[in-house]
């Protein structure tokens, strides 16, 4: 208290011009209309510019959760989508807004191995199972074969495995997409008949004859083409939707009728085996 109180007395004379100082322009302000005016607008401007940067500071720092939102958005609006396809179901699932894809993120993902796989934060106890198709943002991203209480792993269209079935956008043609170990960003577009017209640019997405992916999924777009003088098919590289190098969210959804179509299909596979 001593100390203040020397500060006090030892700047007393330079307070004492502060306070004087203040009193005249309050006084000057309120006094003149002119300088009234011109004091409040430009405080109101200093004020909204303060406010504007302290929005923008907080809108920074609300991003991830905002992005969240986002994500869980869209992953209901994709399964919405995919369910109106039926039109059996279509009047049911407008009385019906619980019916929703699942949204997860990617926690690890390898890119440069002959077989990739990708994992997620999501298992069985979000309604996650084997089976279920994931896409991304952008495009497919791979089909999950394991999962557990909380996580799951994918086998990502980067797989030696993997064959996607798929049509050529403008002419509805049949085909297939697999990867072949080589770039992480490009594909292999297989029995595509050489009659059929396709150029660069042109859009390749699943044909929906198979129980992991909706009709109409992107996959990518045709970079380069080659036909060689006896081949029956086209050589075609294709650039892939989905980027494996910065794929941070997913969805996961499931067809109508999914469990039914593999029942099938295991079915079919053991008789005739």
């Amino acid at each position: 208290m001593q100390r203040l109180l020397q500060f006090l007395y030892k700047y007393r004379t330079f307070i004492l011009l502060i306070l004087l100082e203040g009193i005249c322009f309050w006084i000057i302000v309120r006094s003149n209309s002119y300088q009234g005016a011109k004091y409040f607008t430009s405080s109101n401007h200093l004020v909204a510019s303060i406010t504007s940067a302290s929005d923008q500071v907080g809108d920074y720092f609300g991003l991830a959760s905002q992005n969240e939102l986002l994500a869980e958005e869209n992953a209901r609006l994709r399964q919405r989508l995919l369910n109106l396809t039926d039109s059996v179901f279509m009047a049911q699932f407008l009385l019906d807004s619980s019916q929703m894809g699942i949204k997860a993120k990617v926690i690890d993902n390898s890119l440069f191995f002959r077989n990739n796989y990708l994992t997620l934060n999501k298992g069985l106890g979000h309604g996650v199972r084997p089976g279920m198709g994931v896409v991304g943002p952008e495009g497919i991203v791979g089909q999950v074969l394991h999962t557990t209480k909380n996580y799951s792993t994918v086998i990502s269209v980067l797989h030696s495995k993997s064959m996607i079935s798929a049509h050529h956008n403008r002419t509805r043609t049949l085909c297939s997409v697999v990867w072949k170990g080589e770039d992480p960003l490009y594909a292999d577009l297989q029995f595509l008949p050489r009659h059929i017209p396709i150029a660069p640019g042109d859009s390749i997405s699943t044909s929906g004859y198979n129980s992991t992916y909706p009709e109409d999924q992107m996959i990518g777009v045709v970079s380069d083409v080659y036909l060689e003088e006896d081949a029956t098919f086209y050589s075609v590289k294709v650039k892939l939707s989905t980027n494996f190098y910065t794929l941070t969210h997913v969805y996961l959804l499931e067809l109508s009728g999914q469990e039914e179509i593999d029942s099938l299909n295991i079915e079919l596979t053991q008789q005739y085996e």
